[in-house]
């Protein structure tokens, strides 16, 4: 499967997914965490990574970017220096401050479960990208995370 139609599938659903879930089942963390509470730290998220998210997609070409030979070069500076795929962490961590809001352990099990979605899409595009981009992509893999971006410890020469 291609990953940009994987993608265009994926997404939306498991966004739709999340929000229903949580909206459905709201209120099940309300007894342990003050819902003003939930509300602003999943909002201040939400906002966060909404921003992260543009000025990372500003980075990708104006014409089309779904697949790797729409790029003029491999990303690998800014945000892309800490992790492989930032705009996907943006839109896991996005998707995960609506249950955040909502106070709901549904939606955060929801989320849960499809980050197995999100990985396999990142599976998938990670192929895309070694099949066109070949050892510079395999070097700039062997040294930047996939998704977390936790610094990685240096060998010893």
């Amino acid at each position: 499967m291609q990953s940009h139609r994987f993608r265009k599938v994926f997404i939306p659903l498991s966004y739709a997914a999340v929000a229903y879930c949580s909206i459905e089942f709201p209120t099940n963390l309300a007894y342990t965490v003050p819902r003003e509470l939930a509300l602003a730290a999943g909002a201040t998220l939400f906002a966060l990574t909404i921003v992260g998210a543009a000025r990372i997609h500003s980075m990708f070409p104006k014409r089309r970017h779904d697949r790797p030979e729409d790029f003029d070069k491999l990303l690998t500076t800014g945000p892309y220096a800490l992790c492989r795929h930032p705009f996907y962490l943006m839109l896991i961590l996005n998707q995960l401050s609506i249950p955040v809001m909502f106070a709901s352990i549904a939606g955060v099990a929801t989320w849960a479960a499809l980050l197995a979605g999100w990985l396999y899409l990142i599976r998938i595009e990670e192929s895309e990208l070694v099949a066109y981009w070949g050892d510079e992509y395999l070097r700039y893999a062997e040294r930047v995370p996939m998704l977390i971006p936790i610094p990685r410890r240096r060998k010893k020469s």
